[in-house]
Formats: structure tokens, C-alpha cells, sequence
């Protein structure tokens, strides 16, 4: 199974976003008043700032959130309470540090169909997404207004309520003014601080992902016309081919976090020759063909970008070859267990501890070693205190090497 994450762009999925926000509000909740069309829609959906995010399960909208940058109209938040006196606060503040003025934006809009509301990492990823945008146009604060019945969740995303609640007629609702920093709603977005590489540059702006459950191929190498490439995000990836010939199946990889697949579809017209699969529930950002010729004709910079972070898998490939083809099983492990360190991310509550959501099973077919082996690796290595495991994650308690 495997959900799209995007930002609309065509009449075809800005209808969707509208239809979809009306099944919730007034279907479902009836916030809102009926109307023909049978859309929800307002003034801020045409302003060259507002990002409509689309979330499709094949090709049935399942999610949508909007991002609006502050402008002249200000933003869809100031239409429900006075952010004017906060506003001038954050001014003030930015001044005395000698910091720029702040770039202020509001997230809302925010439907899910009721089939998909147990999906967290549908909810997560739109506000990831949410934050790409944020993050690439420079926005400093959030600030919304929060249905007081939804009110927990967003303290738990690190938003702060500004006032008390108030009374909004139009959908006779009660709501209250919220705001935190970009920065805060992007920790808990991605678990922890981002980390920014070359990879992460080159995907920036590409405003899409892909989340995939285990077992979920994401091509083959009977794909003629591939478009796309993949960062894994979080996760891990199996790297495969198969001889019909030879009626063999070869293990040629295993990708995990931070590493980069299916890129050479972007520089050629021939089709896939391997195939790739998720080994655990994965989330990817996507990088079309197009997207990338576009910023190369903008910036022919972005074009070495690329060739660096290619160079740099080559080594790594090669240096994986060698332990697939001649390490022992205990250094294949210990391998494994130092990849899997340089993703782990900090955890929220314990910055000094690492994390990768990732079981025993899945360490275990991204080692290559027998599950029974390889649990008994990680057990010890928990004993002598280097590293905490339970069934879904391993805990890092050192510094990655």
C-alpha cells in the first residue's frame, strides 16, 4: 500500500481538496453550511502564497492541509482573532536580536477522510510536507486557531495557546489562537532536528512524498519510463534483480535512511533494471525528471550537487560489495549497526539519545545474517550498554561515528 503526498497543482486535485474538505465539514461535522457545488473554498485558495497539500491513496484523496504565507492580506488565522498585538511582539523581539523581521504562516484546512484517520504517518507527512514549504520560503512562526476539541493534539505538535478560546460564529465553533516556531513544528514533524546534506538540498522544494508499507514495491525493472527518483526519508529499501534466464534472485542492496535510489532515470531514457521494494514501513521524497531539469536550466550548480552526492555512493557501494562478498558475519553486523547509527535521529525528549524505528526483523534482512543471529547481536551489544532495543526501535546512546 502506498500514499502520494503533494502539493495540488491541477484543477483536477485543487477540486479534490475542496470536495474533500466539504466531506468533512459539512458532511461529517457540519461546521459549515451546504452549498451546490458541494466544495469548501475561500479567498486565500487563489493567493499566490497559499499551498494546498493533497494526500491520494492510488486515486482517492484521503488527506488535505493548507499552508498560507503571511501577505497582504494577512493570513486565514487574523479572519477568526487579533494576532496584530502577537505580531508587533515578534517584531520587537526579532529587532532587540538583530535578526530579520519574521515571516509568518498558517497551516489549516486540515481534513482527513474518516477511514484514514488511524494512519499517523499520514497525518505526520502532511505536516512534513507543511514544513518543506515553511522551511523553503523562510517562515520564522505558526500561528492558527485551533478547534477546541482538536485543541490536545496540537499542544503535543508544540503549539501554545495565545488567549482564551473564542467563539466563531460562521462555524459554530469554539477556537483558540496558537503559535509556535518553525522550527518547533518541524522537530516534531521529523522526530528530532533535520539534518541538511547535499541529499536533502537536492530534494528541496521537490514537495512530495511517498509512503509505502512493508512488502510495498516501489518499481521493477520491467518500468520503461521511469520519472522519478527516491531519498529515503525513513526506512529501509531492498535492492534486487532477477535472471528469468537463470531463474535466480539476487540480493544486491539494502538502503536505509538518508540514501539516495532510482536516480538514473534522470539522466536516461532507458527503463529500470532492478527492482526495489520497502523491507519495513518507508517514507520517501521524490524527485521527478522534470522538477530536476528545471532547476538545472535555473541553476547549473544544482547539476553538481548531484554529481557529488553520486561520487560519494559510488565509494559506498563499492565499500558494501566488499562486505557483502567477504565480511564475517560479525563484521557484517557491526556494519550494519554503524549505517544504521549514522540515521538514527534524536529523540525528542532525550536529544542525547538516538533513534531508528526499526525492529530486529528489519535489521536482520538489511544485515543479510539469520534472525536468530542477528537479535542475539543486538542483545549483546544492548548489554554492554552501547545501544537500548526494543521490538520496533534501536536506541543509540553513543555519538554517531
Amino acid at each position: 500500500m502506498s500514499i502520494r503526498v503533494k502539493v495540488a497543482s491541477t484543477p483536477v486535485e485543487l477540486n479534490h481538496v475542496y470536495q474533500l474538505r466539504y466531506q468533512v465539514y459539512v458532511e461529517e461535522y457540519a461546521y459549515m453550511q451546504a452549498n451546490p457545488q458541494r466544495i469548501i473554498m475561500d479567498m486565500f485558495d487563489g493567493m499566490p502564497d497559499s499551498y494546498n497539500i493533497i494526500a491520494y491513496d492510488g486515486e482517492t484523496p484521503v488527506g488535505t492541509i493548507r499552508v498560507v504565507i503571511d501577505g497582504a492580506l494577512q493570513l486565514p488565522a487574523d479572519q477568526m482573532y487579533d494576532f496584530n498585538q502577537y505580531r508587533s511582539q515578534l517584531i520587537l523581539q526579532n529587532h532587540e536580536q538583530n535578526l530579520p523581521p519574521p515571516l509568518l504562516a498558517n497551516s489549516g484546512m486540515f481534513a482527513i477522510d474518516a477511514n484514514w484517520r488511524n494512519r499517523r504517518d499520514l497525518f505526520r507527512a502532511l505536516f512534513k510536507l507543511s514544513c518543506d514549504i515553511g522551511e523553503a520560503r523562510g517562515v520564522t512562526d505558526i500561528i492558527t486557531t485551533a478547534n477546541i476539541e482538536t485543541l490536545a493534539i496540537y499542544k503535543r505538535m508544540g503549539l501554545k495557546a495565545l488567549g482564551a478560546q473564542v467563539r466563531h460564529e460562521h462555524i459554530s465553533v469554539s477556537m483558540v489562537p496558537m503559535h509556535c516556531t518553525m522550527q518547533q513544528i518541524t522537530q516534531w514533524a521529523f522526530g528530532g532536528p533535520r539534518a541538511h546534506t547535499k541529499l536533502t538540498e537536492l530534494f528541496s522544494e521537490s514537495f512530495e512524498y511517498l509512503l509505502v508499507s512493508a512488502g510495498t514495491p516501489i518499481f521493477n525493472a520491467s518500468e520503461e519510463n521511469a520519472e522519478e527518483a527516491y531519498l529515503i526519508s525513513s526506512g529501509a529499501i531492498s535492492i534486487a534483480m532477477d535472471r528469468a534466464d537463470q531463474q535466480q534472485h539476487f540480493d544486491l542492496a539494502t538502503l536505509t535512511a538518508g540514501e539516495l535510489f532510482g536516480e538514473s532515470c534522470l539522466f536516461d531514457e532507458q527503463g529500470r533494471t532492478v527492482n526495489a521494494a520497502a523491507i519495513v514501513n518507508t517514507d520517501l521524497l521524490v524527485l521527478k525528471k522534470q522538477d530536476f531539469w528545471q532547476k538545472v536550466n535555473k541553476d547549473p550548480s544544482y547539476m553538481k550537487t548531484i554529481l557529488k552526492v553520486m561520487e560519494q555512493k559510488l565509494r559506498d557501494v563499492g565499500r558494501r560489495a566488499l562486505i557483502y562478498a567477504h565480511a564475517s558475519q560479525q563484521e557484517r553486523l557491526e556494519f550494519f549497526l554503524e549505517q544504521l547509527s549514522k540515521t538514527a535521529k534524536p529523540m525528542l525528549k532525550k536529544p542525547h539519545q538516538r533513534v531508528v524505528r526499526m525492529g530486529g526483523h528489519a535489521f536482520s534482512v538489511i544485515s543479510g545474517v539469520e534472525r536468530d543471529e542477528s537479535q542475539a547481536f543486538l542483545e549483546q551489544q544492548a548489554l554492554t550498554g552501547s545501544i537500548g532495543l526494543t521490538d520496533k526501535s534501536i536506541i543509540f546512546y553513543s555519538e554517531a561515528r
